[in-house]
């Protein structure tokens, strides 16, 4: 049984074909290490020498200062080694200044003791070192077992909050169908603006907010008139509102291709590949390669002019209905022109100036 459980353990370290070869190389060290004595009891002999793995450092593969996994010399052994020798040749050279005049045995008696009182001093230190770190896990651990309280907390809150749409209880504040139905909405807007982007100039603001306001109820009706004819075919409402999300999606897509077919021939677009397309010649690129550079850079163009037209139609549709009546301008022009009433008195100044007024005062 101990052998079947220290081949399972190191089959976690070394892997279960590598397993029963390590196993037997560490048999195979410690008999060598008897010099040839015989093992007089097996039983006993492989419970407490043959099967022990015997680490001389933090490595969980090391085995006699060998790694298990490689069968090199363990590099942390030879590491904590170095130490050890560091610490041995700093307090021979501490003894030798310190104390010159002392006899071989004597100093070798002093090095003994004062190398064993610095090993102490780290092993205490090392103590406390580790019973900090074991209070700052368990500390941690505190906080990690509330955060996960309060997570699995917030996540009982918001499942069961209600929908905010249709009121749905326990629908973690939006259920399946209304979140199907926003997501189609989303979709249904930004293909409307990517229309609007695309079919006409943008510079006027009135008529791209028209534009936009048509492009959004063609799509709309579109996909309305989808939603209900499943309706009619007695879909249930869960899957028309995913099909209506997907037929949005859908003509986002399309609105978007074809607004990137119509950008790509415009006088931008082929003044770009023709500039790119001039320069990659001047390299003297291939014809194939200067071909593909202009066509990506035409692409560049489209994308971005794009970027920029839907910028435009995004704030003609955040401009507010109060500037769309006439403008600041008009609106200021009106209230110049208004005649005052009778009862207001503008003051004249005095007539010795700013001067005499301020002494009057």
């Amino acid at each position: 049984m101990a052998l079947k459980a220290e081949l399972r353990r190191l089959a976690g370290i070394v892997g279960s074909e590598q397993a029963p070869v390590v196993l037997a190389e560490r048999l195979e060290r410690r008999l060598t290490a008897q010099h040839g004595e015989p093992v007089r009891e097996p039983v006993g002999w492989l419970l407490s020498r043959g099967l022990p793995q015997r680490a001389e450092c933090y490595a969980t593969a090391c085995d006699d200062q060998v790694r298990m996994d490689t069968g090199l010399v363990c590099p942390s052994c030879e590491l904590l080694i170095g130490d050890r020798r560091a610490l041995r040749h700093q307090v021979v050279r501490a003894v030798a200044a310190e104390l010159p005049g002392l006899a071989p045995a004597e100093a070798q008696a002093e090095v003994g003791r004062r190398l064993s009182r610095e090993v102490a001093l780290r092993a205490a230190r090392d103590a406390v070192r580790r019973e900090h770190a074991v209070a700052e896990r368990a500390r941690r651990e505190v906080a990690w077992a509330q955060q996960r309280q309060e997570l699995t907390e917030a996540e009982a809150r918001l499942a069961a909050r209600a929908c905010e749409e249709c009121g749905v209880p326990e629908a973690a504040g939006l259920c399946l169908v209304c979140s199907q139905n926003r997501t189609a909405r989303e979709a249904v807007e930004q293909a409307a603006q990517v229309a609007a982007a695309a079919s006409g100039p943008v510079e006027d603001l009135r008529l791209v907010a028209g534009r936009l306001a048509a492009c959004r109820v063609r799509l709309e009706r579109e996909v309305a008139r989808e939603s209900e004819r499943l309706r009619r075919e007695g879909m249930p409402e869960a899957a028309v509102a995913w099909e209506a999300r997907t037929l949005a999606e859908q003509l986002l897509r399309e609105e978007r291709a074809a607004a990137m077919a119509s950008l790509l021939d415009t006088e931008e677009a082929r003044a770009e590949a023709d500039r790119v397309f001039a320069i990659e010649q001047a390299r003297r690129s291939g014809e194939l390669q200067a071909r593909g550079a202009a066509e990506q850079a035409r692409q560049r163009c489209a994308e971005f002019l794009l970027a920029q037209r839907l910028g435009q139609v995004r704030g003609a549709d955040r401009t507010p209905a109060s500037e769309d009546d006439g403008g600041w301008r008009s609106r200021l022009a009106a209230l110049a022109a208004r005649p005052l009433d009778d009862g207001v008195r503008v003051p004249q100044p005095a007539s010795g100036g700013c001067r005499e007024a301020v002494s009057a005062a």
